[in-house]
Parts: structure tokens; C-alpha cells; sequence
């Protein structure tokens, strides 16, 4: 978990550093490396049999993959925010959070949907753990970014 967190300030802060940075492949490199140590947590976490494994795994490359439409945009929206940041007009703020309610509302339908899925073809505790050990790793990341990126002045 302290890696996802050391990867996610570092990841957050070059973006607020340099607005340019979202086109540069280190972005995608970091991006990458933080999935490796969610994936390697939720291994650990999930304790899940042969047979668990087989159904899960699949389903939940689908569902980082359908979270990660979500965090690009996410992303845009923080790379957006840091290149207007000095002269951000009310205009700016309302488009910004109509898409922060936007990606919310995102978030939360692919949730649904994957619960639903998960909950299938494993038990619903080990659903719930899943969404558990999800929860947890957004919200580390959740709180540095609040802790890294400055309010609207």
C-alpha cells in the first residue's frame, strides 16, 4: 500500500509540475507501475482458491481496465485544472466540476456493474473484499491528491 501511495504523489505532483507531462510516456510508465503494486495487494488480499482465481481475474482486468477510462480522465481533469490554475475563471470552475461530477457518476455505474458482475461467479464476501481492498487503495490515493493539489483561488 505504501508503494501505490509513494507512486501516486509522485505521479500527481509531475503532473501539477508540468501540464506538458501527460503526453510523455513517463506518465504511462507510472501509471503502469502503480496497477502492478494495486494488482500485487489485491493478490495478496484476496486469498482466493484455484477455481476463484480463474473466474476472478479475467473480470477484474476488465474492471481496471474500465477504471482506468475513468482515471484518464481523472487525470485530464488535474492536468486541466494545474495549466489554468492561475487564471482560472468561473467559467473554468463550473466546466471543471460538472466533469468531476461526471467522472463520479462514472465511477460509480462501472462499480455497480462489476459488482454485479463479480457477484456471478464468486461469493459475496469475496466480493465485498474485493470492493473493501478498492476502496481502501482510492481512497490513499484520493487523500494525496486533496493533500497535493491546491484549492481554487
Amino acid at each position: 500500500m505504501k508503494r501505490i501511495v509513494i507512486m501516486s504523489v509522485c505521479l500527481v505532483a509531475l503532473a501539477l509540475a508540468t501540464p506538458a507531462f501527460a503526453q510523455s510516456g513517463e506518465l504511462a510508465l507510472s501509471r503502469q507501475v502503480i496497477q502492478t503494486e494495486r494488482q500485487a495487494l489485491v493478490t495478496s488480499a484476496m486469498e482466493l482458491t484455484e477455481e476463484e482465481g480463474k473466474v476472478f481475474w479475467p473480470l477484474y482486468r476488465e474492471y481496471r481496465e474500465a477504471m482506468a477510462k475513468v482515471g484518464d480522465r481523472s487525470q485530464a481533469l488535474i492536468v486541466d485544472y494545474a495549466a489554468k490554475y492561475a487564471t482560472l475563471t468561473d467559467a473554468d470552475a463550473q466546466v471543471m466540476l460538472d466533469e468531476m461530477l461526471a467522472i463520479d457518476t462514472e465511477a460509480l455505474k462501472v462499480r455497480k456493474d462489476y459488482v454485479k458482475k463479480f457477484g456471478k461467479v464468486l461469493p459475496a464476501k469475496l466480493v465485498a473484499r474485493f470492493f473493501q481492498l478498492e476502496n481502501k487503495m482510492d481512497a490513499v490515493i484520493k487523500a494525496d491528491l486533496a493533500e497535493t493539489i491546491p484549492l481554487v483561488r
